[in-house]
């Protein structure tokens, strides 16, 4: 396995920041974009245009919709589907059901609540467009957990688990696996997997989280300090411990999350889960040859139960951290081989961001969560999302 690991210190196309650089950087995502865009403007404008592309704001991320639905309100996952579309749903597992939210237009603020099936004490942990009308979404509560499906004009349920998923990957309506969650006791769900008419439990998946899919035979999953490899066949797995935090007293360094987006460009995150206060954070890379570790910082509790990520359309990453009720949240954001926290509306102790998702074709973003009293995000809570790059 050695041979498919490497620390970061050898590295040819990457540099690894020394010790402490990811919480002293003080550069935001936007900040990061308008110097993009001052170098494309130097290199083949004329002053005057020069002056006027300057001139536009710099992208940052802004509230583009607020819902008051209860204490335990809070977008936890939202999804684009094409340019002008997508979805967003309400509800962390409170008494109060889920409710689902549609995306449609190209007006950052045009969201509508559109009928939704769920239950009490149920949260939307994971969901997947294949086209604007094949919608698929994943629940979990308690001990249990659904699979349900848009088809264009209303949601219907597909499965229900005895156990709770916490990821899926969706390939086609013939071709989906769920995995399992990871923090409660028992075998758990492992990987199941949809051939479009029978669910089925595969063995080599026992014990899986998390999932990003390339392809039917090209599938991404982890387990604890393993992370996983579908071929096709059968599920192998790569032991990634030496790249994961350091363990520390009362801590339980563990992979959190996973995102494939080439043969050649997988990512994963890493938390130390130090008590009560998370942290620190890594981010590991494959490259088609080994696993590295690209980035770190201390920034606490990462997304719960599988930690989400998105590209951010021009060869980085969106990460939310949102963090305890007395923690900072942060959104990172990685770029140029480094984490560095967004800036976010009212700040990281008044806004939780939970769920992002790139818009296909551009570099905008969606992202939802809650706002909050300080330090309190049970109390008062008002579910939001955002849009970054309009």
């Amino acid at each position: 396995m050695d041979k498919h690991i490497d620390d970061g210190m050898e590295q040819k196309t990457r540099r690894r920041p020394g010790r402490g650089t990811a919480r002293r950087v003080a550069a935001t995502a936007a900040t990061l974009l308008t110097v993009t865009g001052l170098a494309v403007t130097a290199a083949g404008c004329s002053p005057a245009l020069a002056t006027a592309q300057t001139a536009q704001p710099a992208a940052a991320w802004r509230i583009v919709k607020q819902v008051h639905s209860g204490p335990n309100s809070g977008f936890s996952v939202v999804i684009a589907a094409g340019q002008n579309g997508g979805w967003a749903f309400d509800g962390n597992g409170g008494i109060s059901a889920p409710t689902a939210w549609r995306r449609s237009g190209s007006n950052p603020s045009a969201w509508t609540q559109v009928p939704f099936p769920g239950l009490s004490n149920e949260s939307v942990v994971a969901a997947r467009a294949i086209s604007a009308n094949d919608v698929w979404v994943f629940t979990a509560s308690l001990n249990r957990s659904r699979v349900l499906r848009w088809n264009g004009h209303a949601w219907t349920v597909q499965r229900s688990f005895g156990q709770e998923i916490a990821g899926a990957a969706v390939i086609s309506p013939a071709d989906i696996w769920v995995f399992g969650q990871p923090f409660f006791p028992g075998p758990g769900l492992g990987a199941w997997h949809y051939d479009g008419r029978t669910w089925s439990r595969v063995a080599s998946g026992h014990g899986l989280e998390g999932g990003s899919a390339l392809s039917a035979n090209d599938i991404w999953a982890f387990d604890g300090a393993d992370v996983a490899h579908w071929n096709g066949v059968t599920w192998s797995r790569t032991s990634v411990a030496s790249l994961l935090p350091a363990k520390q007293q009362f801590s339980e360094p563990m992979l959190t999350g996973i995102l494939a987006l080439s043969r050649h460009d997988v990512y994963a995150t890493a938390n130390g889960f130090r008590e009560d206060e998370g942290g620190p954070t890594v981010l590991l890379h494959w490259d088609g040859h080994r696993w590295s570790k690209v980035a770190g910082g201390d920034f606490g509790f990462g997304g719960l139960p599988v930690q989400q990520m998105s590209s951010d359309g021009h060869g980085g990453l969106w990460l939310p951290m949102p963090g305890t009720s007395s923690e900072k949240s942060y959104l990172l954001h990685y770029s140029g081989g480094h984490l560095t926290a967004a800036t976010l509306p009212g700040g990281p102790f008044r806004i939780s961001i939970y769920t992002v998702a790139l818009i296909p074709g551009t570099d905008s973003a969606l992202a939802g969560g809650a706002t909050h009293a300080p330090g309190n995000p049970g109390a008062g809570n008002t579910a939001v999302l955002l849009q970054y790059g309009m």
